[in-house]
């Protein structure tokens, strides 16, 4: 009797307890309600990069590198499902003002469909230059929001890897592994870079609460590096909504190199047609 009691309530968690892919269309629905909202806010971004040798006491003035960007970014969804694009205006490194003719995201950017995206992109491109280590686009929020968005779902395998508290809710900690090609990042020179998305989704509804990134260069000659993108998402009470609150990386800088860097977002406001940003 007892035995068969056990049996019962193991079969009936098995049936309450969702599968990988019943909280992975949970968190495709929230990500197709989510899209917009963050698409209609622009935010201000301190990001620290680190690059130092590997090795403690190599010699060489500039083998540490540190630098602070002072940037306002957006993360837009862009017309017709065509994906998300995060937007990057470097306003500062370190305490030196960079000066531009482009504007900033609120001029760029005012009005939806309507805006200047291609002006924004080359914005985006110009601002990549100050980053340390290898040349990319990637080191954004919106990166997690883009490999895990609905129209890639057919690019990924999805798994369960376990269950965890994350800011008192009740997450499923999701592994999405790339496996088509081409891949949705490609390296500089139009390699496939494969993605390995781990996704802590809240498990009643679907909301993203952390997400991380690692890519490789599944190539033979490639170095076996693993970039990194880690982004923690917090309520914003006066927005109502879930938004980007900081962002970790670790980027290639060389083979005999350790980068890394951190970044927080702060002051999220609307846009408005109109071109104004209201807090």
């Amino acid at each position: 009797m007892k035995l068969s009691i056990v049996a019962a309530l193991a079969a009936l968690t098995a049936l309450q307890s969702p599968s990988a892919r019943d909280v992975a269309d949970r968190l495709h629905t929230y990500l197709l309600a989510y899209e917009p909202k963050l698409s209609e806010l622009i935010a201000d971004e301190q990001m620290d990069q680190h690059d130092v040798p590997e090795r403690e006491g190599r010699p060489g003035a500039d083998a540490f590198v540190n630098r602070t960007l002072r940037s306002e970014v957006a993360f837009v969804a862009l017309p017709g499902g065509a994906g998300w694009l995060g937007f990057r205006r470097v306003m500062k490194v370190g305490s030196e003002a960079i000066s531009d003719l482009s504007g900033s995201l609120s001029d760029v950017l005012p009005a939806g469909p309507h805006s200047d995206y291609a002006k924004a992109r080359i914005m985006l491109a110009d601002s990549a230059r100050f980053n340390l280590g290898a040349p990319r686009t990637t080191n954004l929020p919106n990166l997690p929001l883009e490999l895990l968005h609905p129209r890639h779902a057919r690019r990924f395998t999805v798994s369960i890897a376990g269950k965890e508290r994350v800011r008192g809710k009740n997450s499923t900690k999701l592994v999405f592994v790339e496996s088509v090609a081409p891949t949705i990042i490609q390296g500089v020179d139009g390699g496939d870079m494969r993605s390995i998305v781990t996704a802590w989704v809240e498990t009643t509804n679907g909301r993203l609460w952390r997400a991380d990134v690692v890519t490789r260069d599944t190539r033979e000659h490639a170095a076996a590096f693993d970039a990194v993108v880690s982004v923690d998402f917090r309520e914003h009470e006066a927005l109502g909504l879930l938004v980007p609150t900081a962002m970790r990386e670790k980027f290639f800088s060389g083979l005999e190199r350790r980068a890394w860097g951190t970044a927080r977002y702060s002051n999220y406001r609307r846009f408005q047609t109109s071109a104004r940003i209201v807090p």
